[in-house]
């Protein structure tokens, strides 16, 4: 069994203006200077999780990895 070591990740979170009764803006990766547009609270959640999760699916040692 591998440790894996724990990265921590920095996301920047700008409301530009809540309509709908959600929150439309834009994050930041800080890490990659990546940044990305959202429409909804639901789609933020999203984005950050995939970033969270593509760091970890690409520390798999053997066999093979489905998503």
């Amino acid at each position: 069994m591998v440790a894996k070591k724990k990265q921590t990740k920095t996301f920047i979170v700008k409301i530009n203006e809540c309509q709908n009764s959600t929150w439309q803006g834009s994050v930041l990766w800080a890490e990659t200077k990546q940044e990305q547009y959202f429409r909804s609270a639901l789609e933020l959640l999203k984005l950050i999780d995939g970033a969270v999760t593509e760091d970890e699916d690409e520390i798999v040692e053997g066999g093979s990895h489905e998503k």
